[in-house]
């Protein structure tokens, strides 16, 4: 966590030092990243980074709470999904949101997917039971709620899809943007609505046909229960 001098620091610099961070941690691990690099892009001596920071691990983490703000920030201005969705279509959902970040914060999107990329084992603590969970969170209560609605196979390993989802999450995104781009012979709008697109609808459904041919249940299954 940033020492107090960094939030007495007035906005526009420490905007600045946190938007070189993002910068370098885009484009750079951790590991190999450079407060010299930082200090120099910002234009603020060493010394004044240490007032700032513990190191430059802290910093890292102050900006993988930004990624999180940023989110929070983002799907707070999107649509509510609706509640009789099946489980495929909240799925969708999900993808949309990170789609929507990619486009709206390029960047930080980036920082995401690379601290993502090198910790690929991620875990959590399921708030009801207690029990440990590996893979993405994100995905596993609906994944949970997937399996007992009858939308998804009981034999998922919920684990695994957790992980699996997490994969396609982070790096769907830009290979939807760059195929849009392709498809269309012109840069991807940022303010574009990505529940809207309908060819971007079309490629997102497609995933969407490639996941249930691998997850789901019967179909005249799942046309039963949601026809209840």
């Amino acid at each position: 966590m940033p020492k107090p001098t960094f939030y007495n620091l007035p906005h526009e610099k420490r905007q600045l030092i946190e938007n070189v961070a993002i910068e370098e941690f885009a484009d750079k691990s951790l590991q190999t990243a450079s407060v010299n690099a930082i200090v120099s892009n910002a234009g603020i001596a060493k010394g004044s980074f240490y007032q700032y920071f513990e190191n430059l691990e802290d910093l890292y983490n102050h900006i993988l709470e930004l990624v999180k703000d940023c989110k929070l920030a983002l799907i707070s201005t999107l649509p509510l999904p609706a509640n009789n969705l099946d489980t495929f279509r909240y799925l969708q959902g999900l993808l949309q949101i990170d789609l929507a970040f990619e486009l709206k914060h390029p960047l930080l999107s980036k920082v995401e997917r690379r601290h993502n990329f090198e910790n690929p084992i991620t875990s959590s603590i399921d708030p009801e039971t207690g029990q440990r969970l590996s893979g993405d969170g994100r995905f596993h209560a609906f994944l949970s709620q997937g399996i007992l609605h009858d939308d998804i196979a009981t034999w998922v390993d919920t684990d695994m899809a957790a992980y699996v989802l997490g994969v396609v999450s982070r790096w769907f995104s830009p290979y939807l943007l760059e195929r849009m781009e392709q498809d269309n012979g012109k840069p991807v709008d940022v303010n574009l609505d990505v529940s809207q697109d309908p060819h971007l609808q079309d490629l997102l459904q497609n995933l969407m046909d490639l996941l249930m041919a691998g997850m789901a249940r019967d179909p005249q299954i799942r046309k039963d229960f949601y026809s209840k």
